[in-house]
């Protein structure tokens, strides 16, 4: 029986052994199907996240001692509303066409519209919302598209600069000094002009843009979370709970997909792996283990929220949450976040990995809500976030975060330091 005095001088004998085998050409081959076309970037586009769901249901079946959750099944469903893009997403500048998701995207929350409309350019003493705002209120460029730079608007008024989106102007253009990534966690709602966020190749004195911009508003789009567990041996009434988001950004416009390879068939992979692994007779948990694989994250952690608010197993007997996101990159960095009943338990797992040392930087971030440990950590579960870091972080959220950029060297060490830590419980 595992308990909290199973020693770290134990563990580090136990690693060593290579009792712990992980399934790597799995995890690979996981990551590839995920990520390929047929499902569409894993969101609303074709029934994407559906395809998704079902393929997860049917890894989950294949695993001797993994049981459905849900009283019909594997999946907990729930619905949301949603702006998508599915259709025309173009934009030309003085009548050259730009790539859509390479040149620029339209932020999740833009509306329809066509035309071609003026540009105007912001000098940089301008920029901010001081002088800004009050010149823009005027009317001047309300049959105008406004380009201003990214940087300045972020610097002065943050990720969400709302008051610019509401004032009389026809688009708001802002030139990044990369190419820019695409988003949906502010999609369930709509602003009054679209919002563009442009690559650094944008011309920095063009007369005019003409634009076709297709949004559409579905009132009710329903996802599903796919829920299994194995049932503990010994100790069954409490559980550890590992999640991963299988849903991506889907697509931008009809013919850009975001294959979402790191972000996260990764972590989905990972998870099938460990279910894998626990499975197995002589690695049989005393504790129960589910599995969690989440849709809706992109959207503001839908997925994992409605789970933390309908939990198939009691919160207060849940010991702890796993939340493994975008771990296929190269770096032996690991980025770590929990909340104040999580710390301790973080502290023990730096602490293996400083006995194993298996990761040579662990970087203990603040609280925050980017991925799905959040609904569980406000709701005082101890629930830590784990993120690689590395080169592919350079293709987050763009339409090359396919297989051909993830990286598989840290998958091995991962494990090792996830199971040992596991092992503690």
């Amino acid at each position: 029986m595992k308990r909290i005095f199973f020693t770290l001088t134990a563990i580090l004998l136990l690693s060593s052994t290579g009792l712990k085998a992980q399934n790597i050409e799995y995890y690979k081959d996981v990551i590839r199907e995920l990520s390929s076309k047929k499902y569409e970037g894993r969101s609303d586009y074709g029934g994407g996240d559906l395809k998704a769901a079902r393929f997860i249901a049917e890894e989950y079946k294949k695993i001797d001692a993994l049981q459905p959750s849900m009283p019909n099944g594997y999946f907990q469903p729930f619905t949301y509303p949603v702006n998508v893009f599915h259709k025309k997403m173009e934009m030309a500048v003085d009548g050259v066409a730009l790539d859509p998701g390479h040149d620029f995207i339209a932020r999740e929350f833009s509306p329809s519209l066509k035309g071609t409309f003026p540009l105007v350019y912001i000098k940089k003493e301008d920029h901010h919302p001081d002088r800004l705002l009050p010149m823009l209120a005027t009317g001047a460029y309300k049959n105008s598209f406004v380009v201003v730079d990214y940087d300045l608007i972020y610097e002065y008024m943050g990720i969400a600069p709302e008051p610019l989106y509401h004032t009389p102007i026809a688009g708001l253009i802002m030139v990044q000094k990369k190419n820019p990534s695409f988003f949906k966690s502010r999609s369930a709602t709509r602003q009054p002009i679209p919002v563009v966020w442009a690559s650094p190749r944008f011309p920095q004195n063009a007369k005019e843009v003409t634009v076709c911009f297709q949004a559409k508003w579905i009132k009710k789009h329903t996802a599903n979370n796919v829920v299994a567990h194995i049932p503990g041996t010994t100790r069954a009434d409490s559980c550890i709970v590992f999640v991963a988001h299988y849903d991506h950004l889907g697509h931008f416009g009809k013919d850009v997909f975001f294959p979402g390879a790191n972000d996260n068939a990764s972590g989905v992979a990972f998870m099938l792996t460990l279910a894998e692994y626990y499975a197995k007779p002589e690695n049989r948990p005393d504790l129960t283990y589910f599995f969690l694989a989440v849709a809706a994250e992109e959207n503001n952690l839908l997925g994992s929220t409605f789970y933390a608010e309908n939990p198939v197993f009691p919160l207060d007997k849940t010991l702890q949450v796993f939340s493994i996101d975008m771990v296929a990159d190269n770096y032996s960095k690991l980025f770590l976040e929990t909340g104040p009943e999580g710390q301790k338990n973080l502290d023990r797992f730096v602490q293996i990995n400083d006995n194993l040392q298996l990761f040579d930087t662990l970087v203990q971030d603040p609280l925050s809500n980017d991925s799905d440990h959040y609904p569980f950590a406000v709701r005082k579960v101890p629930a830590l976030y784990i993120m690689v870091d590395g080169d592919a972080w350079s293709v987050y959220h763009t339409p090359l975060d396919d297989f051909d950029h993830i990286y598989t060297n840290r998958y091995l060490p991962l494990f090792q330091l996830i199971t040992a830590f596991v092992d503690t419980f």
